[in-house]
């Protein structure tokens, strides 16, 4: 994990949906790392940080709400666990 001065001040949409491998339901794990304001608690994480150990391969698939209710999504699929998880972050035009 690294703090990044970039997502100290994003807010980004709500985290409505998230899962591993497509069947295990990982949205509260993912809600904590993306925090009360919706900003990764200012950080960058490994995958490592998020999923542990031994987490090589496994496919993720995030979603999110914004306030207009457009919804948003990422997926991938973890190669390498000491990697970051670099997310597009989302900014409604609302807040441009």
């Amino acid at each position: 994990m690294i703090y990044s001065e970039y997502y100290q001040y994003y807010k980004g949409p709500s985290l409505i949906k998230a899962t591993l491998n497509e069947t295990e339901n990982i949205t509260e794990l993912i809600q904590k790392f993306y925090g009360e304001n919706n900003d990764w608690n200012g950080k960058l994480w490994t995958y490592q940080d998020i999923f542990k150990d031994n987490c090589q391969g496994n496919k993720f698939y995030c979603e999110f709400k914004d306030k207009g209710e457009r919804v948003h999504w990422f997926q991938g699929i973890i190669n390498n666990e000491k990697e970051y998880l670099n997310i597009p972050l989302h900014t409604p035009m609302s807040q441009l």
